[in-house]
């Protein structure tokens, strides 16, 4: 005795079988990774390294003045010493222009405290 209603409705069957079994076995499309933001000065470990200071005053000096060459219509809402993994750094937050806020880091290790 024929339940399903012959081979027609077997073949449908099984086909609709396989459809939800490659639905639950394939993974979905990998998303891909998340970019890395490599930008000088957006992490520590990216830090903008200004050379030839002679001290702190001339530092502060020359972080300014690499702010006003890069990113002119930026801001700086705040600046605050930072130390990780035995080196110190000089964390800035800035502000485009459209509001967006962005953590700027230098490394000052080599002339802090002179």
């Amino acid at each position: 005795m024929d339940r399903g209603g012959g081979a027609d409705a077997r073949r449908v069957r099984v086909g609709i079988a396989l459809v939800v079994l490659l639905v639950v076995v394939t993974p979905g499309a990998a998303q891909p990774a998340a970019p890395i933001d490599t930008t000088p000065g957006t992490t520590p470990e990216t830090a903008i390294v200004l050379s030839h200071i002679a001290d702190e005053f001339h530092g502060v000096v020359a972080e300014h003045a690499y702010i006003a060459d890069h990113f002119p219509t930026w801001h700086i809402e705040y600046q605050t010493r930072v130390s990780q993994n035995d080196r110190n750094y000089d964390q800035l937050g800035m502000l485009k222009p459209d509001n967006t806020k962005v953590t700027i880091f230098f490394d000052i290790t080599e002339w802090v405290g002179k």
